[in-house]
């Protein structure tokens, strides 16, 4: 949320995306941590329907897109993956209980892991949406410390 005073002190593609927006409130921005890409901006007449799965998958697929193209700027960090070779299927359980058959592909930024299921479908997913004995199982197979 901006106040309106706020809005000569806004990096310039959010004071755009503002203006462009009809000045209606709210409005949603999807920009990279450096706010140097707009992957989208939905004012409230876009979002009334609130069925935000589709009105903001245009941004999503935008945002994943970069990040597959190297085009996502993330504040200059570059992304660590660990690849993981001549896995097998294996059991992983959520921390909520709910178990996936899957190989695990890979960890990036020691904190993702990478799953693939048997139809080449992948998955991510965090150490928090992970069981404790799933992360230390993964962490295992990736060569990496509990």
């Amino acid at each position: 949320m901006v106040d309106i005073s706020e809005t000569p002190g806004l990096p310039d593609l959010i004071k755009t995306a503002y203006r462009t927006g009809g000045a209606s409130v709210p409005i949603v921005i999807f920009t990279d941590p450096t706010i140097a890409g707009n992957f989208g901006r939905f004012d409230y007449p876009a979002m009334k329907s609130q069925q935000y799965g589709e009105i903001f998958k245009s941004a999503r697929d935008r945002i994943r897109k970069a990040q597959k193209e190297g085009k996502f700027l993330d504040g200059g960090k570059a992304k660590v993956m660990i690849k993981v070779e001549g896995t097998q299927v294996e059991t992983w359980k959520s921390a909520a209980g709910t178990e996936i058959k899957a190989r695990l592909v890979g960890v990036e930024d020691d904190t993702i892991y990478l799953f693939e299921l048997d139809g080449g479908k992948s998955i991510r997913a965090t150490a928090a949406q992970l069981d404790k004995t799933s992360v230390a199982k993964a962490r295992k197979m990736a060569g990496l410390r509990e």
